[in-house]
């Protein structure tokens, strides 16, 4: 019997689905150099590993071709996209255009329950970096940056800053595999927040231009460390 519209209908959102989650998955990866740059993605295997056939494994790859995460090659495979400078740097201007008027207004309209909420973030982050935890240094990293959006009154801009961060992510997945430079970052944040509390929005503005720009100054360092990460481009 042929299959009815229903049912195709229902096998595409389920693809479509499956492939969500495939590609959550391998950009969580990715974003964690838990797979490197130049790895080769094998379809087959994610097939397998998934329990699915290859059409949703295809489908996650293209979304994350779209984002610059890997590199398709008919005939030839997948790779994990190399590190790109000129990519990590257009991501740094898009959220700096972005944080940068968030810092202002958060600072204009900060309030004592933000002030704590922030004050906890940096105090979860010392203890972290303490640990060596970087994973979950950089989860207090990222609350800590939707937080000064909440208080700016645009919590879900957060939502656009991630979309634009994840060739910074990879950079600074990288460059937090030391203490020391999670205890810098401490420092910056602790810099942003006397800032806002103070309510000076000039003072919260020029902080987190620096901090935002900390990243793309190491570049030279974690390039010449990983020099096998990054590409030509």
């Amino acid at each position: 019997m042929s299959e009815t519209r229903t049912e195709r209908v229902h096998a595409y959102r389920q693809d479509s689905s499956i492939a969500t989650q495939i590609y959550d998955a391998l950009m969580t990866q990715i974003l964690d150099m838990d797979l490197r740059p130049f790895q080769e993605l094998s379809e087959a295997r994610l097939a397998t590993e998934f329990g699915v056939s290859r059409t949703p494994v295809r489908e996650a790859f293209a979304r994350l071709a779209r984002r610059g995460l890997v590199d398709i090659y008919p005939q030839r495979g997948t790779l994990v996209s190399p590190l790109s400078v000129q990519r990590v740097e257009r991501s740094r201007f898009i959220r700096e255009a972005l944080e940068r008027p968030l810092a202002r207004l958060a600072a204009e309209k900060i309030t004592p329950e933000l002030v704590s909420l922030l004050e906890r973030e940096i105090a979860l982050q010392r203890t972290f970096a303490g640990l060596g935890d970087d994973q979950s240094f950089l989860g207090s990293d990222d609350r800590f940056h939707a937080l000064i959006a909440r208080a700016a009154g645009f919590e879900s801009i957060w939502d656009d800053v991630r979309e634009a961060k994840f060739h910074m992510d990879r950079v600074r997945r990288l460059s937090l595999l030391s203490q020391e430079r999670m205890f810098a970052l401490v420092g910056e944040h602790e810099e942003i927040f006397d800032r806002l509390k103070a309510r000076d929005p000039d003072g919260a503005e020029a902080s987190i231009k620096r901090h935002l720009l900390s990243v793309v100054l190491e570049l030279e360092h974690i390039q010449s460390t990983h020099p096998e990460y990054f590409g030509t481009a």
